[in-house]
């Protein structure tokens, strides 16, 4: 079963590559911004190489179709948040109206909480095999199996041409084991445990000078205050958060900092 929560399977070169390679239609449109795309749906705890096969199911990554002028990530009809919604625009084939953003990020960041938020969160549905039936169901002339296997068949295929592997096997027992507890107690509160992020190494850090964090009461979100937009994640003992930069990609994911500090101050 292929996860939608899950460390990157595939490297932020790969990534860039996959969408700098585009397909015959031409280069992605995505591909000058393809290091904040991918650092976008990392923030929401998904997996890159997931959002990336339905990139490439829905739109040859953005080069055909309804997408072209939507900027619109999964060819959805609605926008998850109204506010990012800039009107609609028309299929070509006629089959209806897909809701249009003003920018590939800002469809993207709807696509990654709608996928978390509604299909995760609110129906359990973890894996593409469990969402495309209600995502692309074959009542509107989908094709669901094949839709299915070919996001997978793209997942597999990037990670074999993968030139940055995301994950090393082996490792000491100790190192394994601690992983695995960590990742069991993210798992417990329904947030999933990425040892290369900078919430969950400061969150380590901080344990192993006996300043605990506790555990996770969630995953990491976003919030925007007075135009300026911050990841947050809220754990049992504090609450760590990261301004983010504009653009994106200019973000420094190690300037990590803690509520109570803030409080204090």
């Amino acid at each position: 079963m292929l996860t939608f929560q899950s460390p990157p399977r595939i490297s932020e070169a790969e990534f860039t590559q996959v969408l700098q390679r585009g397909t015959s239609a031409g280069v992605s449109p995505v591909a000058p911004m393809a290091a904040e795309c991918y650092q976008i749906i990392v923030g929401y705890g998904l997996d890159p190489a997931v959002a990336l096969g339905f990139f490439a199911h829905e739109s040859q990554f953005g080069t055909t179709g309804v997408t072209t002028a939507a900027k619109n990530w999964g060819n959805v009809r609605t926008a998850y948040d109204p506010s990012r919604a800039d009107g609609t625009v028309t299929s070509a084939s006629g089959h209806g109206q897909f809701v249009k953003f003003r920018t590939w990020q800002d469809g993207l960041r709807d696509w990654c909480e709608r996928i978390l938020n509604r299909y995760i969160g609110e129906r359990g549905l973890t894996t593409v095999e469990a969402a495309i039936p209600v995502y692309a169901p074959a009542a509107d002339n989908n094709d669901e199996q094949a839709y299915i296997d070919h996001v997978n068949r793209l997942v597999v295929r990037w990670q074999a041409e993968d030139p940055q592997p995301t994950a090393q096997p082996g490792g000491d027992p100790m190192t394994q084991l601690k992983d695995a507890l960590l990742s069991a107690a993210f798992s417990a509160v329904g947030a999933t445990y990425h040892p290369e992020w900078a919430f969950h190494q400061y969150a380590m850090q901080e344990a192993q000078a006996g300043r605990f964090l506790g555990s996770p009461l969630g995953e990491s979100r976003r919030v925007s205050v007075n135009g300026q937009d911050y990841a947050v994640q809220v754990f049992a003992l504090d609450t760590l958060y990261t301004p983010i930069a504009s653009p994106e990609s200019s973000t420094d994911w190690s300037d990590v900092r803690r509520l109570s500090a803030l409080l204090k101050s």
